[in-house]
């Protein structure tokens, strides 16, 4: 039975619920697909009754995207409620991101405040991302799936979401070679995606797979973070001085130097 809203209190307690089904819908049938009628379905409500929440599909897709990947703390204005655009709610975004990337032990590790140990270093960033890309799974899931449909949505994704955290990665990773506390390989920046791809697959993308999906969370990035540290750590100290940028032999490399690989 459909169950329409009875007050304002109400339906800004449903707001959270709101945000979930948009992202649901939006990541299903992509932005040009999705209706209002869709999310109306997923809460279980007329859609009449979406529309009291906010005017248009445009402004709740800022919704979703503001408050499911930002994280901000949900709005207390009357309803309906008016978004901003979504070209001003891109543009927040980038300014949020170059705000904020890098984070947590990645940013110490880039400011010199990390540890001395760097296989403990490394594996707390990738611990630490592993963590992120798990908790805004959905959100980026829609973001992904919009991005093949809406131009700006590519952008932010690529350009404003992944580039700065790639070129930190980078940063990290060029510098501890040079200390000689990582290995070299072929190319740094390849290598940073390596690692991005690998934390993304599974944190992210093994739920688009039946079997993957059934690999617990703790496992799963138990599985990834020790392949990427044996792959990057070296079993003993490497010369910290220039050398030829040509792959390790795996006929003579030890067996915990070898990448394990990823998807």
């Amino acid at each position: 039975m459909i169950r329409e809203m009875t007050g304002k209190r109400d339906a800004h307690e449903r707001l959270p619920e709101l945000i979930a089904a948009a992202v649901r819908v939006f990541t299903r049938e992509g932005y040009r697909l999705a209706r209002m009628s869709d999310v109306a379905a997923e809460m279980g409500l007329s859609e009449a009754a979406i529309y009291r929440y906010v005017g248009s599909k445009e402004g709740l897709f800022v919704l979703a995207i503001r408050h499911a990947l930002l994280l901000e703390d949900l709005p207390a204005g009357d309803l309906p409620l008016s978004p901003a655009s979504l070209a001003a709610t891109v543009a927040e975004a980038r300014d949020f991101i170059a705000e904020v990337v890098p984070f947590g032990a990645l940013a110490d590790a880039l400011s010199g405040q990390g540890p001395g140990d760097t296989a403990a270093e490394l594996e707390k960033i990738l611990r630490e991302l592993f963590e992120l890309e798990a908790r805004t799974r959905e959100a980026a899931d829609m973001l992904e799936r919009s991005a093949r449909e809406l131009p700006e949505m590519a952008d932010l994704l690529n350009a404003g979401i992944r580039a700065p955290l790639l070129a930190a990665l980078t940063e990290y990773l060029g510098g501890r070679a040079e200390a000689g506390t990582l290995r070299r390989t072929p190319d740094t920046a390849a290598t940073a995606r390596l690692v991005l791809e690998t934390l993304t697959w599974f944190a992210r993308h093994r739920f688009s797979d039946p079997d993957g999906a059934a690999i617990p969370a703790d496992l799963a990035a138990d599985t990834a973070v020790d392949a990427l540290v044996h792959a990057l750590v070296p079993a003993s100290p490497v010369s910290a001085s220039p050398v030829s940028a040509s792959p390790v032999s795996a006929s003579t490399a030890p067996a915990s130097t070898v990448p394990a690989g990823a998807r």
